[in-house]
């Protein structure tokens, strides 16, 4: 069995194991007692794994991985905190999808409207990349806003078309859904489990502490080594760019270089200014010449219809004497009433 296992796997002793703590179990009281033959023993009401277990289960689970990386592509899952960066950077090490963020429902079993999302993440990074067409800088801050929801929940996954040939899950009591769906359709399940799990939950259970950064580290570190001997490096590729902080290219559509196109392609033996300019400047002369012609008319219009200089004096002259007459006739009757 040892030929078929790398060689610091096979060189691996417990003392790797306990330096690690690979052997600290959960409290008494928190316990699965389908754990209980994983169990050495029980101090300061703290159970210890048997490690001498945890090596040989680790070491068959390594060998099933490099077979199934051989077949096709390997699935990391774990959404605990404290191993989303060691899972991630693992499955990309070793080209292997993986599901940091949380488990999206129907990842396995209702793949078909899952592909629409990843299309969807696919086609804005495409257009990122080429350019977006005829968007405002709002509209292009909205696109990378979905981008990040998508690429938060699916960054891992992306290029997924097929179901992958095995699942590694770190904690099968805290991605109970994983396991569920994994169940449903028939892909073996590696799973890292504490005491406080169900081993029933695993096809290759390794009894091991799966709360500590260390011990994950280490376990998942080997588990991501037996995958890369089994795909030999060709394995998902991942590009991982962060377009929410990248300027993006924004494309316009301008009427005038359409159109310009358009003439230079229908005449390519007359130069490009000698037909571009020359209707243009038509169209303006045009225009003004419309204006101009407004403006006179509009001035014709005003000095017809006001009085000449002969008829403006009588008309003040009249004014003046009515406005006379009329205060001889007010003194008047003043002295009248007087």
């Amino acid at each position: 069995m040892e030929n078929n296992i790398s060689k610091d796997l096979a060189a691996m002793s417990l003392q790797d194991l306990l330096e690690n703590g690979i052997h600290f179990g959960h409290e008494a009281k928190r316990w699965n007692p389908k754990m209980s033959r994983f169990i050495y023993a029980q101090k300061n009401n703290i159970h210890i794994i048997d490690i001498s277990q945890t090596l040989e289960r680790l070491k068959v689970a390594a060998k099933f991985l490099e077979e199934a990386a051989s077949r096709g592509n390997v699935l990391f899952v774990s959404t605990k905190r404290q191993a989303v960066e060691i899972v991630r950077d693992a499955a990309i090490r070793s080209g292997s999808y993986y599901m940091t963020a949380r488990w999206v429902g129907g990842l396995l079993t209702n793949f078909a409207t899952i592909k629409k999302s990843l299309n969807a993440l696919v086609e804005l990074e495409k257009s990122f990349e080429e350019g977006v067409l005829d968007r405002t800088k709002y509209e292009v801050a909205l696109m990378k806003k979905e981008w990040a929801r998508l690429f938060r929940l699916y960054g891992g996954v992306k290029s997924l078309s097929s179901k992958p040939t095995a699942i590694v899950i770190l904690d099968t009591n805290y991605e109970k859904a994983a396991v569920k769906e994994a169940r449903k359709i028939g892909v073996p399940v590696v799973g890292i489990i504490d005491t406080n799990s169900d081993p029933e939950d695993a096809d290759y259970p390794i009894p091991a502490n799966d709360d500590a950064i260390k011990s994950i580290r280490f376990l998942i570190n080997v588990l991501a080594d037996a995958v890369i001997k089994g795909n030999k490096g060709n394995g998902v590729k991942h590009s991982i760019k962060d377009y929410s902080k990248i300027e993006v290219k924004i494309i316009r559509r301008e009427e005038e270089k359409a159109n310009k196109a358009e003439v230079i392609n229908i005449m390519p033996e007359k130069s490009v200014e000698a037909v571009v300019t020359k209707p243009e400047v038509k169209r303006t002369s045009s225009k003004v010449k419309g204006i101009l012609e407004r403006v006179k008319e509009e001035a014709q219009k005003k000095e017809t219809k006001k009085p000449s200089a002969a008829k403006s004096k009588t008309i003040k002259a009249t004014k003046e004497k009515a406005v006379k007459s009329e205060g001889t006739k007010s003194k008047k009757k003043v002295a009248k009433t007087k």
